[in-house]
C-alpha cells in the first residue's frame, strides 16, 4: 500500500506525516525511514525478515515524486507493485501540491489544502494596498501557522520576480500566470527584489534567533515599508 501526503499547506502536511509516524510507533510498528533508492529493496527486506513473531513494519520516505523519470521504469514498476500490495505500507511526504505530483495515479493521496484566504492575501500584495494586506494578515494569523503564511509569501514573491523578468514559472497553471503578470505589472522590479531580500533577512533572523519580532509583526513592518 502506498500513501502520498501532499498539499500546498506544507506545514500541516508535514505535521500530519510526523504525527503518523508516532501513531504507528504507538501501535507497535517498526518505523523505517528510507530514501528513494531503497524503495526497490523493500520487498527483499520483508522477505528476509518473515517469521511468525516478526514486528510489523511501515516505511516512511519523502519527495520521491521529484526523483521520478519516465526512463526509470524499475522504480515506477516497484511503486506500482507496492501500491497494490496489502502487506507493505509505504508512506511518502511530498512538498508539492496534488496537481504537481508525478505519482497521481498511484496509491492513496492525502492532500492538505490551505485556507482560501491565503490566496486573497497573496493577491493583495501590491503597492498602495497596505490596509487590505494587513487586515487579511491579521485574520489569517488567528487560524494558520505563521510559518506557512511566510513560506507562501516567499514563493509568491519569487514568482512575481520571475514573471516581471519575463520568465514563466513551470509549476503554475496558465490562469495563475495571467494573474501573476497582472500583479507584477503593479510593481517596480527593484522594489520586488528588495521585498524578497527583506523576506530572506526575516528568515535568517528567525533561524539565528536574532529577529526580535514575530513573523506576523515582521510582515506588517514590511507591508508598511513596501505597500
Amino acid at each position: 500500500m502506498l500513501t502520498i501526503i501532499c498539499g500546498e499547506d506544507t506545514v500541516a502536511s508535514r505535521n500530519y506525516y510526523t504525527a503518523l509516524q508516532q501513531q504507528y510507533k504507538n501501535k507497535g510498528y517498526e518505523i523505517s525511514n528510507i530514501v528513494f533508492s531503497d524503495i526497490e529493496k523493500i520487498d527483499k527486506w520483508l522477505g528476509e525478515s518473515v517469521s511468525l513473531f516478526s514486528q510489523k513494519k511501515v516505511f516512511f520516505t519523502a519527495n520521491i515524486s521529484k526523483k521520478i523519470r519516465q526512463d526509470n521504469k524499475t522504480l515506477l514498476n516497484e511503486l506500482e507493485k507496492i501500491a497494490k500490495m496489502k502487506d507493505i505500507e509505504l508512506i511518502d511526504w511530498e512538498e508539492v501540491s496534488k496537481w504537481e505530483l508525478k505519482l497521481k495515479k498511484l496509491g492513496l493521496i492525502k492532500e492538505f489544502k490551505p485556507d482560501q484566504t491565503i490566496f486573497k492575501l497573496l493577491d493583495s500584495l501590491w503597492p498602495s494596498n497596505r490596509i487590505v494586506f494587513i487586515s487579511l494578515l491579521d485574520k489569517l494569523s488567528t487560524n494558520l501557522d505563521e510559518n506557512f503564511i511566510f513560506i507562501m509569501l516567499v514563493r509568491y514573491v519569487r514568482n512575481l520576480i520571475l514573471v516581471k523578468e519575463g520568465v514563466n514559472p513551470t509549476t503554475i497553471q496558465p490562469w495563475q500566470l495571467f494573474k501573476l503578470k497582472k500583479q507584477a505589472s503593479l510593481w517596480k522590479i527593484a522594489n520586488l527584489i528588495n521585498f524578497y531580500e527583506a523576506l530572506f533577512k526575516i528568515d535568517l533572523g528567525l533561524k539565528t534567533s536574532t529577529n526580535p519580532f514575530s513573523i506576523k509583526d515582521s510582515l506588517e513592518i514590511l507591508a508598511c515599508h513596501f505597500l
